[in-house]
């Protein structure tokens, strides 16, 4: 394994870990119901949908300037998960009710998926 020799690998598959935590977190809140403080027609829940569709946008277009093809693809990887994220949390604003445990799980999937596909590849990439 070639991550503990490089501390910005190391540093990419933690904050991956930290991206699988906020999946799982998305999913139980999904697949429980409990929707404190949640309100998706909210102003504040409509600025954080767009702050991370834009901030996956950003991640995804600096993945060019990086040095190696894994860290590209992992750039371009997280950035799309951002953006469909994003997506998803926008489309929760003017989805019927009855969806938003879809919708949350599949935040939750991406964010899960996302965070493995890219641990793995930044761990065991040479």
């Amino acid at each position: 394994m070639n991550v503990a020799r490089n501390p910005a690998r190391l540093f990419g598959v933690f904050n991956e870990l930290i991206f699988v935590l906020v999946g799982v977190m998305l999913l139980w809140v999904a697949m429980t119901g409990r929707y404190v403080g949640l309100n998706p027609r909210g102003i504040g829940w409509i600025v954080l949908s767009v702050v991370i569709l834009v901030w996956g946008l950003w991640t995804w277009r600096q993945g060019r300037r990086l040095a190696t093809a894994s860290m590209r693809l992992a750039a371009k990887i997280g950035g799309s998960s951002l953006v469909l994220t994003g997506m998803i949390m926008t489309a929760l604003a003017w989805a019927p009710f009855v969806w938003v445990n879809q919708l949350l799980a599949a935040a939750g999937t991406v964010f899960i998926v996302r965070g493995i596909v890219t641990a793995a590849l930044l761990a065991f990439s040479s």
